[in-house]
């Protein structure tokens, strides 16, 4: 049974032949945005939450605030509802969403014109939710969540990139080989019950012609590109040479598809270059027409197919994963399940039948129908049990099993690489390798992850997934940084940034920007950063969700503060509202501009402010609240903070601030020469695996404790290492002044006071530099 519409304001929402339209105008949408708006207005009598929202629209929990904001933020502007109007969907602020317009409910069995507005009763159900465990907030990296992006496809998309057959990058505007370009069914009339061919005979025509060895742009892309499209009657040549362009193909096949009582009838509407033709084929079923007018056209090519006529099986499986795809569950369920029994227990059958379950959250359910598939005698084929390990790996990810989920993608990628299972089909080995490098950096396995990350990324441009690609390549950056990688990690960055730009995928590269940008902090180019940091923050004016607006904020604070521009660094610290998540970082910036500022009282009254008992206290925080204790010679409170320190560092995190910290201890004790050896035994764990900025401030620190002994000559060696710094960084420049004061060099003193004059913006130079 197929679900209503739904008439709001202007609009109308049709979940079934999934159309948005305005005045009988389409509009174009992506496809989760669609689901968004379909489930919100499907369960408007209540408010909405993130987590339910997420379980609902992509069938896990591990997706990031950023893409749900961002997904329903597309939604709101083609409705015309962002920024403050939300007349139609209103944000439940820490909690979710809620639909407020008034709905009119259209019976889908009753034709339009003899409609009566719908009783004010709940609707049905878009997706069963059952007895799906609770979602939480993802607290990993940003490397993580995005990469998750990418891990669930296996489970949320396999059963449509099964077929995927590669297609090379596109690296300028020329058509690139014999790539195919598929576009969705314009099905006529519009009816419910057909609403599926839409998309189930665009994906069979995909799969038929890459049977005859043809490449196609996959399905995700071409949804990309048609979205972007008016109805292609009304295309002129410049639009169809654009179309084209930017999907490389060759040929663009445009079908139509008509029923009547005789059968179904099928056109090819085919463009190559700017000439046209048109290829007709009647049949039985949709699926039958689309056959016999693919190999048509594929005979006048050269080609042949390699498929038989689709069996009702086939057509039946093809009508599941067009339900699936368009996020209809229950109607994808109800097939299943009324499927002939002589064919229920079919491994292909079974196969969706357990995404089905992981995509309604019955992950444990799930779990049971692959382990079945699996333990089947005779064993099923190798490509079916490949999708199922990969399966199996998606459930392991959602459970937190890190070990299992990778042996689980060992396993499936074992399988994809046989020539017979996995040749031309990369994209199902991306989503394999990528899989398995996010269990593998779970558990601190950086060099495989980033092996397998590698591969994954080729995979993907190989399949024309350039934007899934673009997100392995940031998830790289981060890995790289953290591995101290600097050059390579820009490298990575750089090209995630200009394929998010192409494709305006604003959320991912935001995102990406301010990882730059904290990767250049890193490096000591703040004013690089700044560039960076500046362009997220344009687009955080955009984004609505505020866990990502509020981590741009924190590193452009950072940024502002390196460059001693205290007046926009304090403006931006006050627009952050300290919650579970950021306080400590909150209270590490309000630090630093107090010590920045020659301000002693409230420096050492934030520093007294000492976490909870079971908080998560970061080096940065402990080195910052150290330095405001003992200016004030607060020595007790110093001793309080290092007393925090971790027994055992989190993977991925440096033990280099509370080093320092400890050497700074000590100094503020008394003990100038304890200090100057955990100095040293700082600067040793750092002198090979600890970015620039470590290095910086453990060699400043050991500097101004030689300083501090009368030592200038060994303080020179150290700052003279530090020379290349001198002329983008405060803190250095400021001590090799001082420096050049002890040696009683007033032309060098002279010199060192420009570099402090031209790089202090708004800081004291009396006040020595927090480091």
């Amino acid at each position: 049974m197929r679900l209503s519409r739904y008439k709001f304001l202007d609009f109308e929402l049709d979940p079934a032949s999934r159309e948005l339209s305005r005045h009988g105008e389409r509009i174009a949408l992506p496809p989760k945005s669609f689901e968004c708006l379909a489930y919100l207005v499907a369960h408007r009598d209540r408010a909405v939450g993130r987590d339910e929202l997420i379980a609902a629209v992509w069938g896990r929990v591990e997706v990031s605030d950023t893409v749900v904001a961002q997904t329903l933020l597309r939604a709101r502007k083609a409705l015309g509802d962002a920024g403050d109007r939300q007349e139609i969907v209103r944000t439940v602020p820490r909690f979710g969403y809620r639909w407020v317009a008034p709905v009119e409910e259209v019976d889908p069995s009753v034709p339009a014109a003899v409609q009566a507005p719908a009783a004010a009763e709940p609707a049905p159900e878009v997706v069963q939710t059952f007895d799906a465990p609770p979602a939480r907030r993802s607290r990993m990296p940003w490397f993580v969540a995005l990469s998750l992006l990418v891990v669930v496809v296996v489970v949320g998309g396999w059963w449509w990139m099964k077929r995927e057959a590669p297609v090379q990058p596109v690296a300028s505007h020329a058509p690139v080989g014999d790539v195919v370009l598929v576009l969705p069914v314009a099905v006529a009339p519009v009816e419910s019950e057909s609403a599926w061919v839409r998309l189930g005979a665009m994906d069979y025509v995909a799969s038929r012609v890459r049977g005859s060895g043809l490449k196609v742009v996959p399905s995700e892309q071409t949804l990309h590109l048609s979205a972007q499209l008016k109805d292609p009657a009304t295309l002129d040549a410049a639009a169809w040479a654009k179309l084209q362009a930017d999907s490389g193909a060759r040929w663009i096949l445009v079908p139509e598809a008509s029923h009547d009582a005789s059968g179904w009838h099928l056109r090819f509407n085919l463009r190559e270059g700017g000439q046209s033709r048109s290829i007709e084929a009647r049949g039985a079923t949709p699926l039958a027409a689309a056959a016999t007018a693919t190999d048509t056209w594929l005979r006048r090519v050269g080609r042949r197919s390699a498929d038989s006529a689709p069996s009702p099986l086939t057509e039946r499986v093809q009508q599941i994963d067009a339900e699936l795809f368009a996020g209809q569950i229950a109607t994808a369920r109800h097939l299943i399940e009324t499927t002939p029994s002589t064919e229920r227990d079919d491994p292909r059958l079974r196969q969706r039948e357990g995404q089905l379950e992981f995509r309604a959250g019955r992950i444990d359910e799930a779990a049971r129908i692959f382990d079945a598939i699996l333990a089947r005698q005779p064993p099923v084929d190798d490509a079916i049990r490949a999708q199922v390990l990969m399966g199996q790996g998606a459930v392991e990810v959602r459970r937190n099993h890190w070990p299992q989920a990778e042996a689980r993608y060992t396993q499936a990628l074992a399988l994809l690489e046989r020539r017979d299972a996995g040749s031309g089909n990369p994209a199902q080995l991306g989503n394999a390798y990528n899989g398995r490098g996010v269990a593998q950096v779970q558990q601190g396995k950086m060099e495989a992850a980033v092996r397998d990350m590698g591969l994954a990324r080729i995979a993907m441009q190989r399949s024309g997934d350039f934007v899934e690609a673009a997100t392995v390549a940031s998830n790289l950056g981060k890995i790289e940084t953290m591995r101290g990688h600097y050059p390579q990690a820009l490298q990575e960055y750089d090209h995630a940034i200009a394929v998010f730009e192409r494709y305006d995928v604003r959320d991912y590269l935001a995102a990406t920007l301010m990882s730059k940008a904290e990767t250049q902090l890193l490096l000591v180019q703040p004013n690089d950063a700044l560039v960076s940091i500046e362009r997220a923050h344009a687009l955080a004016k955009s984004l609505e969700d505020a866990y990502l607006v509020s981590a741009i904020a924190t590193t452009r604070a950072r940024t502002m503060l390196s460059l001693g521009r205290l007046r926009e660094a304090g403006e931006i610290i006050a627009t952050l509202q300290p919650d579970a998540e950021n306080a400590l970082a909150v209270q590490e910036l309000q630090l630093r501009l107090h010590m920045a500022q020659g301000d002693r009282a409230g420096a050492v009254a934030l520093a007294r402010r000492m976490p909870a008992g079971d908080a998560n206290i970061e080096g940065g925080l402990a080195l910052a609240a150290v330095q405001a204790a003992l200016r004030n010679r607060d020595v007790a409170t110093a001793r309080a903070w290092i007393a925090r320190a971790p027994t055992t560092p989190t993977p991925g995190t440096s033990r280099t601030p509370w080093d320092l910290a400890r050497a700074l201890l000590a100094q503020g004790e008394g003990n100038a020469e304890a200090a100057l050896q955990a100095a040293r035994a700082a600067s040793a764990n750092t002198e090979h695996t600890g970015a620039p900025e470590e290095r910086v401030q453990v060699g400043l620190l050991q500097a101004r404790l030689l300083l501090a002994q009368g030592h200038a000559d060994a303080a020179a060696a150290l700052l003279g290492d530090l020379d290349a710094f001198a002329t983008t960084d405060y803190r250095v420049a400021w001590t090799t002044q001082s420096l050049y004061r002890a040696l009683g060099d007033a032309g060098m003193v002279a010199t060192a006071a420009k570099r402090v004059q031209a790089l202090r913006g708004e800081r004291d130079p009396a006040v020595e530099p927090a480091l």
